[in-house]
């Protein structure tokens, strides 16, 4: 009887064991490398959420301060009290709550310690910031900045701003009809209206006597020796108006700004004794605030808002926002400085250097090897531009 060939039972056994094995370890490697790719993608997210963030925050404190007078921009205040509505959490021309009532002056920053939302997973109140600085960009197909030269000049030279014109007399005009100012520009001299770097109703204007320096002092309380000069207003364009090259700033605005009926800091103290106004020019300033949104506890949001305008998220899913200052003691000899101060004083505020920011950040999307969300956090620190320079000389 002729033999049939195949395999054993034991062979088929040991041969299926051996397959098994193989498989095993090859989809525990598969496995693994899959649970390494979520987590470093997982990973990457977060640090992108987070360098979005802090590259923003960077960009505009490191501004802060520039092309402001040292001692703030002065605001509306009647005796020392004031209620100029500060940005924040909610829709447009919804503020969070007010700057200090006892303010006088508007510092280039204003710290908010705890001020912001609990995340479910921080514990404890994020912080927020809001900074201002000039605008230097604003300029005209002509190559004219908007405080290139003042709105106003009559009978010191030649009329507007025409290239080669060697004496400059711009022709512009602040009008005032009830609690509607009108500033209209000469259009030699510089058009508001160009394009993306245009004027747009929301923003603010700094009006100033061109002799303006600042004021050196926060509240009226404040024993800091004025060394101002002149006077200013800031105020927030209700319209624009192309065809007339001018703006418009009427009532009721966000910030509370116009008309605001207060007895020093408004554009009344811009005119002279005759009515009229003196000399003065105008300058865009950013208000820039960042704070975090919780309004989805699972998707925290780092905020950045410019004025009052809506508000637009920087970095998703940031759990906790802290800030930390470094303050300049003034007088000091040799120059010392106070690190690390959380909740800085209405009188350090202006004498603020550095600032220490630390957002934490988790992933979108738990690890599923764990069920847990990976969580990442960056920190920089800020030489503040406008701010980063203090005089010592007598």
């Amino acid at each position: 009887m002729k033999r049939e060939h195949g395999f054993s039972l034991i062979e088929v056994m040991v041969a299926t064991t051996v397959v098994l094995v193989i498989m095993a370890a090859t989809l525990g490697t598969l496995t693994s490398a899959l649970q390494a790719t979520q987590a470093i993608t997982l990973m990457a997210d977060t640090q992108e959420n987070l360098r979005a963030g802090m590259n923003y925050m960077v960009r505009d404190i490191l501004q802060t301060g520039e092309g402001i007078p040292q001692g703030g921009i002065t605001i509306p205040n009647t005796a020392g009290a004031s209620a100029v509505n500060r940005p924040g959490p909610g829709t447009p021309a919804v503020s969070f709550g007010t700057f200090n009532t006892t303010w006088t002056a508007l510092p280039a920053i204003t710290s908010g310690y705890e001020l912001g939302p609990i995340t479910t997973t921080s514990g404890a109140a994020t912080d927020m910031i809001t900074v201002i600085y000039a605008d230097t960009t604003l300029q005209d197909v002509n190559g004219h900045w908007l405080n290139e030269f003042p709105i106003q000049l009559p009978n010191t030279g030649t009329p507007g701003c025409a290239a080669g014109n060697a004496t400059p007399e711009p022709q512009g005009s602040i009008t005032q009809a009830g609690t509607t100012t009108t500033v209209t520009f000469d259009p030699t001299c510089i058009v508001i209206n160009s394009g993306t770097t245009g004027i747009n109703p929301g923003d603010l204007i700094l009006l100033q006597n061109n002799n303006t320096i600042g004021d050196g002092s926060v509240t009226g309380s404040d024993a800091a020796i004025s060394d101002s000069s002149g006077h200013m207003a800031l105020m927030t364009v209700s319209n624009v108006n192309p065809a007339a090259d001018s703006l418009t700033f009427s009532a009721n605005d966000a910030f509370d700004l116009n008309a605001s009926g207060a007895a020093t800091g408004t554009i009344a103290q811009l005119k002279n004794a005759g009515g009229t106004f003196n000399v003065t020019t105008a300058t865009r300033v950013w208000m820039i605030t960042y704070y975090i949104n919780n309004t989805n506890p699972v998707r925290p949001l780092l905020m950045r808002q410019v004025n009052m305008n809506q508000p637009q998220a920087v970095g998703e899913v940031i759990e906790n926002l802290q800030i930390f200052y470094d303050i300049l003691n003034v007088g000091s000899s040799p120059v010392t400085v106070t690190a690390a101060q959380e909740n800085p004083t209405s009188a350090q505020l202006p004498d603020i250097r550095d600032a220490y920011i630390i957002l934490y950040a988790r992933s979108q999307d738990t690890f599923n090897n764990t069920s847990q969300y990976i969580r990442n956090n960056l920190e920089t620190v800020v030489s503040i531009r406008g701010l980063d320079f203090y005089n010592e000389f007598q």
